[in-house]
Formats: C-alpha cells, structure tokens, sequence
C-alpha cells in the first residue's frame, strides 16, 4: 500500500493487527433475581479460572426489564444492583473491574476491563434516554457507555424498543429518537455514529411480518423443521434495514439460532400468546477507513443464544467481537518505521477541550465524578514523531509480563505482540510515590507527579481503594485535588511556567479517613468533570498499608 499525494512519504507499510476482543450479553431477565443460576456458560467460561483460555478484554452486559421496584431502586443507590453483583462474583476471580454501570429503571448497563486495561481507558461518559410514554417513562428507551479504548472510541447501547407485532413504526421511532437525543460532551465523538466503533444492542422487539398469514403455531413448526433461513426473510429489522428506515448505519451476522421470544418461564417450550420473534439483538458499527494512517475492522466472531436459560420468557444472546487496528507506517531514508504523518491529518485524533469550570463540588457518593477534558497540543511533526516512536518501542511487555509500572512511558507496553489496541500517545499519567506507612487517625500528606501536557480539572479527584479492587465506584474515601487554576492569580510568570511543566504535587487527608486495619490500599487519580460529566483512571499508587500509632503515655499511666 502507498500514498502520495498531499505531501505523504510513498513507502507506507502496514504494521502488524492490533488486537481487542469485546463478549456482549444482551438478556430481557423479565423482572427476576439471578438466584440459583451460574452465570458462567452466559459467559463462555469454565467452572474454575484457571481451565479459563483465551478471555476477553472486556465484557458487556445488557439487560432489560430489571427489576426495578422503589426498594430496589433505593438499594441500588447504595450497592450495586443483584444482577451487577453475580456477574461481578463470576468475573472478579479472573481480574476483571466494573468501569461503570449505569441504569434506567429497568435498562441496566455494565463494562467490565481486565486490570492490565484500567490506565487505557479514558473519557468515560455515559447516557439515557427515555422513550416510553411520549418519551416521559424509562421502562423503553436506551442507556449507553461512551469510552476511548487505547485511543480507539467505542459507544456502547442497550436498548428496549417499544413491544408487539404491530407496533413497527413506533419502534423506528425509538431508533431515531435515541439516535437524536443521545449527546455525549466529548468534541468530534458527540452522538452514537461519530464514535469509532458501535455496539447496539438489547430487547429490539422486532418482530416477524406476516401476522395475518403465519401462526404462531405456523412460525413454531418452521422453527422445528429448521427452516430459519426461511423464516428470517420476514424478520422486521433485517427488512427496516434494508430498506434504510432504522438501523442502517449497523450490521449483523443474520441469526442462525432459534427465535429468543417468548417461552414458558421454566422451560424451552414456546408461549403460544405471542408469535416467536428474534426480539434480542446485537449489531454493530466501524468507522472502517476514518483515518489517514490507521485502518479499523471488527469481526463478529460468534452470535448465538444461550437455551439452557429459563427464568425468563427472554433467552439470552451472546457475541464475540475482535477489534483490530491496523497502523500505517513510513520508513525514513535509513529503513527506519515511524507513524506516517501529515500537517493537514492529524495521526492521534482525540483532541479534547479545555477543562470545564466547575462551581460546586460533589457532595454525594452515589456517582464517581467524570473525566476532565484536557487541550491537544499542536500535530508533531515528522521528526518528532520518529523519535517518540523508536523510544515507545523499547517498552514492549510491560503489560504482558505484569510489571508494577503506573507512568505512561511504563504502561504503553507491547503493541505488536500482545495485540493492544492503537494508543493515543499524548495521554499522559499520574505517578503516585511510594506511602510507607498510613496512619489512621491522623492527617496523611501523599504526593504524586504530574508530567509535563498534563491538565488538571477542577474536579480532579484522589480515591483510596481496597488492593485488588473489583470496581471503580468502591472508593473508601477521596479528596478533590487542588489545581494550579484555583491559586494562578497568586504566582507570577516563572512559577505558572514551573506548573505547567512535571513538577510534584502535595495533597492531605483528613484525619477523619477510617481505613480498617489489616487491609493494603491504593490511590487511584481521576481526571473529571464534575458528577454526570466525563471521567478518566490516569494513576494507580502501589499497594501500602495502615496502622495506628500507640498512644503516648500521660502521667495517669505512671506508677
């Protein structure tokens, strides 16, 4: 492959794959408790960890209709919800973290990342819309997860569209409505489609056409003869596909597994009251040839239903997903690679805004604040991009080989052989230094570097965790970081320029932090926006421990 036109070096050659897999579960539970049902076969995994092969980066999960009664939704504002804790027992034995979770009455959504993946997840942002009743109800509607994969942006959708046979318009409705309405705050990724990769997926409630002609008993004994090849020629979505009235920015592997509604609960056996349909789906998007020097794919690897499920009317879909990236390069007059670049294409493509003020801090904890949006420096130029390129290759393994590294130049690791997805090579990370010892009780002082191109938000925030923590909102306690804007007006020039260069910065914490002893902690350092904005894991501390110190004696103590 070569180029040469607008001033590119014409000896472009493609690097090796990039490699991310995704696994999405979509699942209408029908408003019941996982009690008594492992969630492992949902997942494609065995019954201990370690006969495990060949996990995924990440997973996804979509339900519809949790069960969402005041006192569930008053306990959900505390813990997380049954439904996230049985898929958290399952996946935190195999080192994956809940990134976020967000739900909408009975909508629920949730991501989980293995920890190797944690400091390559940024602009995290998430969104809702409701489409029942008018648009005033949220038991229809959408909630998504918007986040930049190792520089790669991925939204995420879990939908219920509106139900019954006849009911075709309404759910295009649905469609374009949460197309329309869903806005994230992260410029050039702002609604669904701008987004590198999409996931689109749930209770879709597209039904069969032909209900005047074809039974429910009719749909049943085609289903028994496997004639679904035949069937799915009347399938709603495909045909509102194609004929471009919904969902035609997305693509699916057809099914080839048996309609997924509606059953008797408790059995395999259909429910005669309504007419089989393929309502549970999952379709896909990729900005394909979006970038001059990087060439995106996806690959549906695998889409099927999951039988032995019976709790609900619903049975359960899976897919598995590969994301590649594949990344041109050039070679300078020594043979040399190097990214190709190009003054009027930029090559790392997220440029972010500037942090937005924020008046008011949080004072709740049920929602970890957002990530900051941080200024793009100007395009490097050849040389430089040449320089950091050979210097960000000697980094390889660092991941792979689980090196304690928590710096940016650390964590980059291997982008050819374990197959990491496309780094954005301006994000920048948070160095903590090392805590001997915590004292509960009193007051801590940590300190932590931030390297030069870093920008802090108002609403910047240090959390404490638990060691091997499953989940981003299990923070003990936090403290907003305070930034060089709140006190710029009081330094002259040559110490703003000093903060504006990798410098080391003090923060305290209360005494009134109570860590239980017997426990190691870690220091986690997000970049935010403020409650409902955009958030972003940049620095991890090592582990330390708590103690508390003795007393000293008073004179009572005397003999």
């Amino acid at each position: 492959m070569s180029h040469c036109d607008n001033g590119w070096n014409v000896n472009v050659v493609r690097f090796l794959p990039l490699v991310l897999r995704f696994y999405i579960v979509t699942w209408n539970v029908s408003t019941k408790f996982p009690e008594n049902i492992s969630l492992n076969r949902l997942l494609g995994l065995e019954n201990r960890p370690e006969q495990d092969t060949h996990l995924p980066d990440f997973f996804v999960v979509g339900l519809q209709e949790v069960n969402a009664q005041p006192q569930n939704t008053l306990y959900n504002l505390f813990k997380d919800d049954l439904w996230t804790q049985k898929f958290k027992e399952v996946l935190k034995e195999r080192d994956y973290v809940v990134i976020k979770t967000e739900q909408m009455q009975g909508l629920l959504l949730s991501v989980f990342a293995r920890r190797k993946h944690l400091l390559h997840l940024r602009q995290v942002e998430t969104e809702y819309t409701r489409t029942g009743l008018g648009g005033i109800w949220g038991n229809k509607g959408a909630v998504s997860i918007r986040l930049n994969v190792y520089g790669s942006s991925i939204c995420l959708v879990n939908a219920h569209l509106a139900a019954h046979d006849h009911m075709l318009e309404e759910r295009i409705n649905d469609y374009e409505r949460i197309v329309q309405e869903q806005k994230f705050h992260v410029k050039t990724k702002e609604t669904i489609f701008e987004h590198d990769y999409v996931f689109w997926f749930g209770d879709l409630n597209f039904r069969l056409t032909g209900e005047a002609t074809t039974s429910a008993d009719e749909i049943r004994a085609m289903v028994a003869r496997d004639e679904l090849k035949q069937l799915i020629e009347k399938d709603q979505l495909l045909l509102v596909r194609r004929e471009g009235r919904a969902f035609k920015e997305l693509q699916e592997r057809l099914p080839q597994f048996p309609p997924t509604f509606k059953f008797e609960h408790g059995s395999n056996d259909y429910d005669m009251k309504r007419r089989p349909a393929w309502t549970d789906r999952i379709l896909y998007a990729v900005n394909e040839s979006k970038y001059r020097n990087v060439h995106l794919t996806v690959e549906q690897t695998s889409y099927k239903s999951h039988p032995s499920y019976s709790i609900s009317d619903h049975k359960p879909v899976s897919s598995e997903f590969t994301l590649k990236c594949t990344l041109g390069l050039n070679r300078d007059e020594n043979g040399n690679l190097f990214p190709a670049t190009n003054k009027k294409h930029k090559v790392v493509r997220r440029k972010k805004r500037r942090p937005v003020a924020v008046h008011s801090r949080v004072g709740a904890l049920a929602d970890a604040p957002r990530e900051a949006r941080v200024n793009r420096k100007p395009q490097y130029n050849d040389e430089h991009f040449r320089k950091e390129y050979n210097n960000r290759l000697s980094y390889k393994r660092a991941i792979a080989n689980n090196h304690d590294v928590h710096s940016f130049d650390d964590i980059a690791a291997d982008l050819i052989d374990d197959g990491q997805v496309y780094e954005d090579t301006t994000e920048r990370t948070i160095s903590f230094k090392p805590i001997d010892l915590w004292l509960v009780g009193e007051p801590n002082t940590i300190e932590y570097v931030i390297p030069t191109g870093f920008e802090e938000s108002n609403a910047d925030w240090i959390g404490i965790y638990r060691e091997n923590f499953t989940s981003l909102s299990e923070y003990l306690a936090y403290e907003y970081t305070e930034t060089y804007k709140d006190k710029q007006h009081q330094l002259n020039e040559q110490q703003l320029q000093h903060l504006q260069n990798t410098h080391t910065v003090q923060l305290t914490f209360s005494e009134n932090v109570s860590l239980p002893l017997g426990s190691r902690y870690q220091l986690l350092y997000f970049q935010s926006t403020g409650t409902r904005g955009v958030t972003g894991l940049v620095g991890i501390s090592s582990p330390f421990a708590v103690e508390k110190r003795c007393p000293s004696p008073t004179f009572d103590d005397i003999d």
